[in-house]
């Protein structure tokens, strides 16, 4: 399906009735991500490529920021009341941004999120995510280390991967480097989980923790033998951690 914001098609996916649920995904990724966690008894889940990612159209402007304006957007065009977040990895840092932003939301749930203070790419790393673009092969293989859980599934998920933006191959990593919310964590009001997973090759530990105690209600959890990505390693997981969270919030 497709919402139109701005002149910009914005593609997701619904599914399921109850508690509204969204989800957005992380760098090289799209909704498809998600696929398996979209049927979640008492919950209505949404998952959209944000521009510049899968099939949703491509804009020129790459950053945290407006990549958390299309989403509020997004949420306010099909009037989602009052969701759950669920950010993976960049999305997380987008997610984060529409906490701080907006007073609208139940709650958060962080799954690998690049840290309040950004996530920094090694410069010699950069030409190495321009390569991607000739050869898919190579884009496979990173995948496939976000997931040692579950390698054999970055196959599947390639080519919704080089529908990016070619301008966002690098383009996310620089939004990545340029913000910083840190300074907003302790005045976000709403239940925040943090998941990290013991093999994650990307995001460190003690970025998460010590983003965990910034805000005021928040539980770090580690996933054990999980790498960057439990929404595709483990999809019964999450979906355990999920209800359990939406469970927490109404009781």
């Amino acid at each position: 399906m497709f919402v139109q914001i701005e002149n910009v098609r914005i593609f997701y996916e619904m599914d399921g009735d109850g508690i509204p649920v969204v989800y957005v995904h992380g760098n090289f990724a799209s909704s498809k991500w998600f696929e398996e966690v979209m049927k979640i008894d008492g919950i209505r889940t949404y998952a959209l490529d944000m521009p510049n990612f899968g099939n949703s159209d491509r804009i020129d402007s790459i950053s945290i920021e407006v990549y958390a304006n299309y989403l509020w957007k997004f949420i306010e065009s099909l009037k989602i009341s009052r969701p759950i977040l669920v950010g993976h990895s960049l999305g997380g840092a987008v997610t984060l941004k529409c906490v701080v932003d907006h007073d609208a939301f139940s709650g958060l749930i962080l799954v690998d999120p690049a840290p309040a203070d950004g996530l920094k790419t090694a410069e010699n790393l950069y030409s190495v995510l321009e390569s991607f673009k000739d050869h898919p092969e190579l884009l496979e293989f990173s995948l496939a280390s976000t997931m040692p859980a579950r390698k054999e599934k970055a196959k599947a998920l390639v080519n919704d991967a080089l529908k990016m933006n070619p301008k966002a191959f690098s383009g996310n990593a620089r939004a990545l480097e340029r913000y910083d919310y840190s300074q907003n964590l302790r005045d976000i009001k709403v239940p925040v989980k943090i998941l990290w997973g013991s093999l994650d090759p990307i995001v460190p530990k003690e970025s998460l923790e010590k983003m965990a105690r910034m805000i005021p209600n928040c539980q770090f959890e580690v996933l054990d033998g999980i790498g960057h990505s439990v929404i595709v390693e483990s999809p019964k997981k999450f979906i355990e951690i999920m209800v359990k969270f939406k469970d927490a919030l109404h009781e």
